[in-house]
């Protein structure tokens, strides 16, 4: 696969997990976070089986450890960010969670040695002003919500960088699926766990109105967690899994900025919010950081295998 093709596939990911804060944030309406963290990756874990079963069957012990890694990683990512909302501003938190772009050549230099690519790096620094100008987040002190985003910068960014270690070289369509598979499945302890010691009140009172929510079935409920399941989990991660071996991670990192901008035409078309001048500007200066990054790789990839 072309790494052209392979981050056309991670911005299409990008924009499901867009399409997602609407629909998910109807299903948290009527759920307490955790919780609806495990029956959404549970669901897709069951939705996938008869698709991917065949394959899942003969996953070899270190597929199974890798994936799991990853699962505990995401599902780690997944939890410090819907509980960082519950404490904070969906600006600050989603600024936060974007901030890992900046971790992921900071770490992976320091656990392989991986120095950036200049494209990569213009498109790092134009992806973060974009971001910044785009939700406009006012942090005019720092609150627990903030606390518990800036926790979750390492953790998105090791994610990013172990799925770019992990999978790399690896071509079989059986190990995507079981990559896939085993990542839902490792998030899902940690989730019950959190669900059990944060929301159930059995081991600590909940610590905000939304972690004591429980569960009300609704249909706004179903139609969110269906959708945040299967469209902006299982498709998403699938195609993450599938892509990113052909990529960096801090390639992959500047295609997912496009999120929130996905998340901000959603808004406009189907619940009809406004569009101001920053999210125009943010996104654009977001859509050129994909650019830039794109086309320089192209170039350089054309280049090297002008001389080879």
């Amino acid at each position: 696969m072309k790494v052209w093709r392979a981050d056309l596939n991670i911005l299409l990911a990008s924009s499901l997990w867009g399409l997602t804060y609407i629909f998910g944030r109807w299903a948290l309406d009527d759920c307490a976070p955790a919780l609806f963290i495990f029956l959404r990756i549970g669901l897709a874990a069951l939705v996938s089986w008869p698709f991917i079963h065949k394959s899942v069957k003969k996953t070899t012990p270190k597929v199974r450890r890798e994936g799991l890694i990853l699962g505990l990683l995401t599902g780690t990512g997944y939890i410090l960010q819907v509980y960082s909302l519950n404490f904070t501003t969906v600006a600050r938190s989603a600024f936060l969670t974007g901030m890992c772009l900046i971790g992921i050549p900071i770490l992976s230099f320091i656990l392989f040695r991986q120095v950036i690519k200049k494209n990569s790096l213009v498109g790092v620094i134009l992806a973060v002003i974009g971001l910044y100008i785009f939700l406009d987040p006012s942090f005019a002190g720092v609150n627990v919500g903030d606390i518990i985003g800036i926790i979750g910068i390492p953790v998105w960014a090791l994610y990013m960088i172990y799925m770019s270690v992990f999978t790399e070289g690896k071509t079989d369509p059986d190990e995507t699926n079981q990559y896939l598979f085993w990542q839902l499945i490792g998030v899902l302890p940690l989730a019950l766990l959190t669900v059990l010691i944060f929301e159930s009140g059995f081991v600590l009172a909940p610590l905000h109105p939304d972690l004591a929510k429980g569960l009300t079935l609704t249909p706004t409920f179903l139609i969110g967690l269906a959708f945040a399941a299967v469209m902006g989990t299982l498709i998403p991660v699938f195609l993450q899994t599938r892509s990113q071996r052909y990529t960096t991670a801090v390639q992959a990192m500047i295609c997912f900025q496009f999120e929130p901008v996905t998340a901000a035409i959603a808004s406009f078309v189907i619940l009809h919010e406004p569009m101001t001048a920053n999210t125009l500007v943010g996104g654009l200066i977001i859509i050129m950081a994909v650019l830039i990054s794109e086309i320089g790789g192209i170039l350089a990839d054309k280049r090297a295998s002008q001389t080879s």
